[in-house]
């Protein structure tokens, strides 16, 4: 699930990242609603985001999903975005995202929904005049909908640990695949907070999240809940088989394992399977998603990166496009896939 194969231009569009994804007037809008931000924070008081960039290797330490794009006609002058962070699930503005320019990079992303089937009621919900509206809206929205959900799944020290240790068992499995007992104790630590936590009844109606699993999650479990509904309508019914084979597509991490491929198996196997409760190999699995999964992912587009206070559109470009100068490069740079061998 890496980006291999895909080449990409990038043209400097705008030195105004705040304005220029904020107004309607200028062919806009650039943005859509769960678009996925990737963030790289250069702040170095911000220990967190150095350990998930070192622990993952990756050049991104956070990301969040677009839950409500500008639109001054209809009164709403700003953009906000549904993250997860240690303290919480919450809503941020766009402004806080990207400011201060000189701290934070900042990469968009969008699903690729070539592959989703809509029912007949989504097809006849379209409005030409919403420029919101495209292929796969109805989607869209309910994954915005699933992330705002969880909002008030607030942190607490256990879950933090056990994000920490799947976190670590999954680096442990990448990295060290030579000294498997460490990723066992990794295991064997997340499975004592698990534990933990299912002795507190307050928490066991709450899902935790680390941003990227808060991401990965909410496509996930939009399209598990719309396949389900499809299922129950005849006429829906052709949908939902189809978007069910398609469910790996909005997997948006490597799966040496085959977790999501035996899920779906199982279901299509005894279609009943979809309404029990997700496993947990697989509730741990979108858990631990990390900023460099979605980088690498080719089920997600690159849009826009915003570099040095400047915005630039990123295109796919053919095979053989040469970079046109330094600066180009270095957001190109940033568009490659990580976790190299």
């Amino acid at each position: 699930m890496r980006n291999t194969g895909m080449k990409y231009r990038a043209s400097r569009i705008e030195q105004d990242p705040l304005n220029y994804f904020l107004q309607h007037d200028n062919g806009g809008p650039f943005l859509q609603v769960a678009d996925v931000m990737l963030r790289k924070n250069k702040d170095p008081k911000e220990v967190f985001a150095h350990l998930i960039r070192i622990a993952t290797d990756s050049e991104w330490s956070h990301s969040a999903i677009f839950y409500l794009i500008s639109d001054p006609r209809q009164g709403f002058n700003n953009t906000f975005l549904v993250e997860a962070k240690t303290k919480g699930i919450h809503l941020a503005s766009w402004r806080n995202e990207v400011i201060p320019f000189d701290k934070f990079t900042v990469g968009i992303k969008r699903p690729c929904l070539d592959w989703y089937v809509e029912n007949p009621y989504e097809q006849s919900r379209h409005n030409v005049y919403d420029p919101e509206d495209i292929h796969g809206i109805g989607y869209l929205r309910h994954v915005r909908g699933i992330a705002i959900d969880q909002i008030n799944g607030l942190y607490d020290h256990k879950t933090v640990y056990e994000l920490a240790a799947l976190y670590a068992e999954r680096v442990a499995k990448r990295h060290l695949g030579a000294v498997p007992a460490i990723a066992d104790a990794a295991a064997g630590v997340a499975n004592i907070f698990k534990k933990w936590d299912e002795k507190d009844d307050s928490a066991q109606s709450m899902l935790h999240f680390i941003c990227s699993g808060l991401v990965q999650y909410s496509f996930f479990e939009a399209l598990r809940l719309r396949i389900i509904n499809d299922l129950a309508i005849p006429e829906h019914r052709e949908a939902g088989l189809s978007n069910l084979s398609n469910l790996h597509r909005i997997i948006y991490r490597e799966d040496p394992e085959g977790i999501i491929p035996r899920y779906i198996e199982q279901i299509q196997n005894n279609l009943d399977e979809i309404h029990a409760p997700v496993p947990d190999d697989v509730l741990d699995f979108l858990k631990t998603a990390t900023p460099a999964d979605f980088n690498n992912s080719p089920q997600l587009e690159w849009r826009f990166v915003i570099l040095k206070g400047s915005v630039w559109r990123i295109e796919r470009a053919a095979v053989d496009y040469m970079v046109s100068d330094k600066d180009e490069a270095e957001v190109l740079k940033m568009l490659e896939s990580e976790h190299r061998p």
